[in-house]
């Protein structure tokens, strides 16, 4: 209504208790709570009582008489009570959603970061595919000029050669026809005392110039010639000459933090892994008192969520992996057994198997267990479907991974290489000797893959990373200039970050 009507509207003695809001507020509490104050509802037991109560059995509001007839035993409960509960009820399973929600924002903003990052990326890729472009060019052209220099001082030269030959031959020639005319005009035209007295003189001349040599000319080629590859072979020369396009590592240390660590006794990291939430589970373990081994769980935020520990009598635990129900899977090898726990830390299941130092999870949800000597794939149950020898893992304990393609991969640390098997367990390579050089490691730990197959090591003592192309070649060094120390495990992120948890205690989070 327009302000003269409710104006009106108030004067009305049957509308003096009206509360007018304007129609801007109407999405205000006040008026919410208002509108609420001036509902009523009857029971419909006899339409006359207006419902204070709520039976939560016959999910029906009901008079506070109904209450103690017909409902006294459903513990029944005043609405707002009711209501109250049920909010909090609500608001407990709106939380991890809320939770999720952040998590699809740091995605979208992760991703966003990534076109960005490509879009950066192919700027300066063809700004150096344009640049190398014209250096080849350039170096052509240098070297076109210098072949027509060389061509042109080559023939010069050889020309000067033959100028002078013929200027020789011409000189000799000219002797000779001088004698030839002489003699045939004294043969011709002379009378017989002229040519008794002047021929000893031409006699003479002819000798002479019969003795003459004729210049010999050069044996060397008197043409160049451009000697060049065959086609496929220049080509394959200048390819090489612009480079190849391979994906490039940003190196970037994005953020950190660091788990607090015992200096006394001694604990370390020893396994880092995340998981489709993004959650962060770190292995810790103490040489010294294995009652000291556990897991700790971090948010994205890095907000310590709870910690996983094992009772001291039953032996410690190590290596962290996460299956597909998201249980987190860890061994034992002083008692033998693998143990899977929810990230609550409530014990899943427990069975056993042969001395088990590393476990990983493949794509059919099957463990894949690096015993001390073996390697066995187990089913989520605990029953063996696979075993081969592995021998190693007596100086260090292994690190396991599978790849998209369920090869195993399998450090062994004390032996400074890496061992890759097929899904069949079959040996496919090895890769790493010991030292500091491409190709070699000085006791390799954990390890990671990218999308297609290339291996990502952590380098223990040479305080590095390998990138391993799928075939067993090494390709480059990463961050080695970013001030690793003694890195124990890699992962990669649900957001694309590659996670390196250094011995020391310190998770960094790179740029890939």
């Amino acid at each position: 209504m327009c302000s003269d009507c409710s104006s009106d509207h108030v004067l009305h003695k049957l509308n003096r208790d009206h509360k007018l809001f304007p129609v801007d507020q109407l999405d205000s509490d006040e008026y919410v709570t208002e509108l609420h104050s001036r509902q009523n509802v009857l029971c419909d037991h006899n339409n006359k009582e207006p419902v204070e109560i709520y039976c939560p059995v016959c999910k029906k509001y009901i008079c506070a008489t109904c209450m103690f007839l017909e409902h006294k035993d459903h513990d029944c409960l005043r609405i707002k009570t009711a209501a109250d509960k049920r909010k909090e009820k609500l608001a407990l399973l709106v939380r991890p959603i809320e939770k999720k929600s952040l998590l699809y924002d740091q995605f979208k903003t992760a991703a966003e970061d990534q076109k960005k990052s490509v879009e950066e990326g192919r700027k300066k890729a063809k700004s150096q595919v344009n640049n190398q472009m014209e250096l080849v060019i350039k170096m052509v052209r240098q070297h076109a000029k210098s072949l027509l220099e060389e061509i042109d001082a080559k023939s010069n030269a050889k020309l000067e050669v033959l100028n002078a030959l013929i200027a020789t031959a011409t000189v000799e020639q000219n002797q000779l026809d001088d004698v030839v005319e002489f003699s045939r005009k004294l043969i011709n035209h002379g009378n017989d005392m002229d040519v008794l007295q002047m021929a000893s003189a031409c006699e003479q001349s002819s000798k002479s110039v019969q003795n003459l040599d004729i210049p010999t000319l050069p044996t060397a080629m008197t043409q160049l010639q451009l000697i060049t590859n065959d086609k496929e072979e220049c080509v394959t020369n200048i390819n090489r000459c612009l480079g190849d396009l391979v994906p490039a590592v940003s190196g970037r240390l994005v953020t950190s933090f660091i788990v607090g660590l015992s200096k006394t006794p001694e604990e370390v990291i020893t396994h880092v892994t995340t998981d489709t939430n993004g959650d962060i589970l770190i292995g810790i373990w103490c040489n010294e008192d294995f009652s000291r081994n556990r897991i700790h769980i971090y948010d994205t935020t890095f907000v310590l969520q709870g910690t996983i520990q094992r009772a001291a009598e039953k032996g410690g635990f190590a290596g962290v992996a996460i299956d597909d129900d998201g249980n987190i899977v860890t061994r034992c090898q002083c008692s033998n057994e693998i143990i899977v726990y929810t990230k609550t830390g409530d014990h899943v299941r427990t069975f056993h198997s042969e001395s088990p130092q590393a476990v990983a999870v493949n794509s059919k949800g099957h463990y894949v267990v690096a015993g001390r000597n073996t390697l066995t794939v187990h089913h989520k149950n605990g029953k063996v479907l696979q075993t081969t020898p592995d021998p190693g893992g007596v100086i260090y304990f292994k690190y396991i991974h599978c790849n998209v393609n369920d090869d195993v991969i399998v450090t062994d640390p004390g032996d400074h290489h890496i061992r890759v098997y097929n899904s069949t367990l079959q040996l496919k390579y090895r890769y790493g000797t010991k030292g500091d050089g491409d190709g070699q490691v000085n006791i390799p730990r954990g390890i990671c893959c990218l999308d297609n197959g290339d291996i990502i090591l952590a380098d223990f003592n040479n305080h590095c990373l390998h990138l391993v192309s799928s075939d067993g070649k090494f390709k480059q060094f990463l961050l080695s200039s970013n001030g690793l120390r003694y890195p124990r495990d890699v992962t990669i992120s649900h957001l694309g970050k590659l996670v390196v948890g250094e011995s020391n205690g310190k998770i960094k989070f790179f740029e890939l």
